[in-house]
């Protein structure tokens, strides 16, 4: 995946360090984010765990996502 590259659509949950997300912490410069939509459902997650490996795998749940690669979107429309 290069720069810029979207590979989900969804909505934020919280950026608490301490803020667990599938029973760990998210820890420091990360996001828990809902995934809604996975738009390239192939990329491997940022932190796996033994159900979830890709970004299909996570459509209806929270995952840990680097803050620095999450876009905040809160146009009319959008779904986060």
């Amino acid at each position: 995946m290069g720069t810029g590259d979207v590979v989900a659509e969804g909505h934020w949950s919280s950026s608490d360090p301490n803020e667990r997300c599938h029973c760990v912490p998210i820890g420091p410069n990360a996001m828990k984010v809902w995934v809604d939509v996975a738009k390239k459902p192939e990329v491997f997650l940022w932190r796996p765990t033994s159900d979830l490996t890709y970004i299909v795998d996570a459509v209806g749940t929270t995952i840990a996502w680097p803050a620095s690669q999450v876009i905040m979107d809160s146009s009319p429309g959008s779904i986060g």
